[in-house]
């Protein structure tokens, strides 16, 4: 045996690497000369893989052997979170999003990051999705939320629960993910190409997942949201309106808009609304219909008005588009990276990495705030 894990685990591992690379098993099999029932065996952990074959998946699939034989507590997650993703993310994507983690990760140790508090156990709240309001109120109590509005909520997760907010692109099926393992804290994967209201709504229902589904270390989202028959994802979505639109906040703006509106005027009420919350006109439309704030059947009516498009929606200050995309790399991320190198713990090549800069830009970049082992030639 050449590692001290399981075949099982090495074989999930074999199949990660496969799959990124954009291999079938018929190809991979055939490009070392073994037959589609051995790579089945080897992948599912049935047979071991000798230490020539793997040397030679290896080469084949562009990875160390360390991927393969050292223990990270993350790989159990993205080996769920890449069958799941099927066609609807890529598994370049995937290994994007895990490499990130793990560079997280280990900035985190290599800087003795303290461990943030994870949300308390909620296994005695019923799993139903009707107790999502409850829930999301006691996590907006915990996290001193009062009845304001959430400003940025990936700055929010990440300095008081732990969680590692990535911005990448995909198709505009793919909403968001959630990946989290033993010892390693959420990480979420949004949909870059989604304007910013969609987005914070995606980050709120990762966390719902988070809070209330920890037993699963990994999900995908897909749109639309509101309209899901699965229990865990309509949880998610009733988790995430009332933890960015709260109901008394709900209730008391809309009764002092009410008095200045008149009557036809509702989309006006629902835009102003969307953007005190910082939310999708029809994230905002759908809470107001679960509080019973409105009709499904007016909401119906207005949903079919393009009223997100509409000059009045820009002059409210609401828009449906994105001006510039989110940055890939969360803000502590960069700090940690960059604390790291001025403390000489990593090289400004590293540094490089870790940022996904091009070298000698960012030595441009840092200018006087180079260390001077590194203004040596390599």
């Amino acid at each position: 045996m050449i590692s001290e894990l399981s075949p099982e685990v090495v074989g999930s591992r074999l199949k990660f690497a496969r799959r990124a690379a954009g291999l079938t098993l018929k190809q991979a099999g055939a490009a070392l000369g073994l037959g589609l029932s051995t790579m089945s065996e080897l992948e599912s952990g049935k047979r071991k893989v000798s230490g020539i074959e793997l040397y030679e998946l290896a080469k084949l699939y562009h990875r160390s052997l360390g991927f393969f034989l050292e223990n990270d507590e993350t790989d159990t997650a993205f080996s769920v979170l890449l069958t799941a993703a099927d066609n609807t993310i890529s598994s370049e994507t995937v290994r994007t999003f895990q490499e990130l983690c793990r560079d997280y990760r280990n900035l985190a140790r290599l800087m003795k990051l303290p461990d943030v508090p994870c949300p308390p156990d909620y296994s005695a709240y019923k799993p139903g999705w009707a107790y999502a309001e409850e829930l999301a109120a006691a996590e907006r109590g915990l996290l001193g939320l009062d009845s304001e509005p959430i400003k940025d909520i990936a700055a929010l997760l990440e300095e008081k629960r732990g969680a590692r907010v990535f911005h990448l692109p995909e198709q505009d099926a793919f909403s968001g993910a959630l990946a989290v393992d033993g010892g390693v804290a959420p990480c979420f994967l949004i949909n870059s190409n989604h304007p910013p209201q969609r987005r914070t709504f995606t980050i709120a229902h990762e966390y719902g997942h988070y809070v209330a589904h920890r037993d699963h270390l990994a999900h995908i989202d897909l749109l639309p949201a509101f309209e899901s028959r699965k229990p865990a994802e309509r949880f998610a979505d009733a988790f995430a309106a009332a933890f960015l639109m709260p109901r008394k906040t709900v209730g008391t703006l809309l009764a002092r808009l009410v008095t200045v509106e008149r009557e036809n005027a509702l989309s006006r009420i629902v835009l102003r609304l969307a953007v005190y919350f910082g939310v999708s006109f029809e994230a905002m439309g759908w809470r107001l219909v679960s509080l019973r704030h409105m009709s499904s059947t007016r909401w119906d009516e207005l949903r079919g008005q393009q009223i997100p498009s509409s000059p009045i929606a820009r002059l409210l200050g609401y828009s449906a588009k994105q001006d510039e995309p989110p940055e890939v790399l969360p803000r502590s991320y960069k700090y940690l990276a960059y604390e790291a190198y001025r403390a000489k713990l990593i090289s400004l090549e590293k540094l490089a990495e870790l940022l996904r800069k091009n070298y000698y830009e960012l030595r441009e970049e840092l200018g006087e705030d180079i260390a001077a082992d590194d203004l040596v030639p390599a």
